[in-house]
């Protein structure tokens, strides 16, 4: 009888879960014709994130707290 190996979908056991801006990380928006992806944390500071435009493929960081001002959903508004 033959054994298969299968592999579970399981986490990394030395990925960082600290990361507190891991929820950040994949969000998007538009801004005109293009748009702005996060796509990780910085390097140097924690408190940054890395973002990306397409089209155009430049790359900045940006204050983790003004991206998430950024995304924060808007509520209804409200009646005058």
């Amino acid at each position: 009888m033959k054994t298969r190996q299968i592999a579970l979908p399981l986490p990394f056991k030395n990925a960082d879960t600290s990361d507190p801006n891991a929820d950040l990380i994949g969000r998007s928006y538009e801004d005109g014709y293009s748009t702005v992806t996060v796509t990780g944390t910085c390097f140097n500071n924690s408190k940054r994130v890395m973002l990306r435009r397409d089209p155009g493929d430049s790359t900045w960081s940006m204050p983790a707290w003004l991206v998430r001002l950024i995304f924060m959903e808007k509520k209804g508004k409200r009646a005058a």
